[in-house]
């Protein structure tokens, strides 16, 4: 079947499955040529973050430059406690808290959408 399969295909497109690059390498090139702030996103964020050491300065400069936008906008991707401290600009950190605190802050939120109090626990 493999054969049959691969005598059948366009050979341009042979290249689209296979490649030299490395995990971390297509993180980094798919964030960089992206155009949309989800697929920038997912590469970031969804992804290793030690994949993205090599762009790390970029990838600060987009969080800072979109932060308070996203943070208004409130898209599906956006999940703040999904992003290091170390790639927020020191006056959304310091304004936001650490990982700990958005994290918690996350789940009172949701408590409280749902109704649920420590006193009816």
């Amino acid at each position: 079947m493999n054969i049959a399969f691969f005598c059948t295909i366009d050979l341009s497109y042979l290249g689209k499955f296979f490649g030299t690059n490395t995990a971390p390498q297509y993180t980094c090139e798919y964030f960089l040529t992206s155009k949309e702030d989800f697929q920038k996103w997912d590469a970031v964020f969804e992804n290793r973050l030690s994949y993205t050491k090599s762009i790390r300065k970029e990838v600060r400069t987009w969080v800072a430059d979109n932060f308070v936008r996203w943070k208004n906008e409130k898209p599906p991707f956006f999940k703040i406690e999904m992003i290091p401290d170390d790639l927020l600009p020191r006056a959304i950190f310091e304004a936001e808290g650490g990982v700990a605190r958005r994290s918690r802050s996350s789940a009172v939120s949701v408590r409280e959408s749902v109704g649920i109090n420590e006193s009816s626990e």
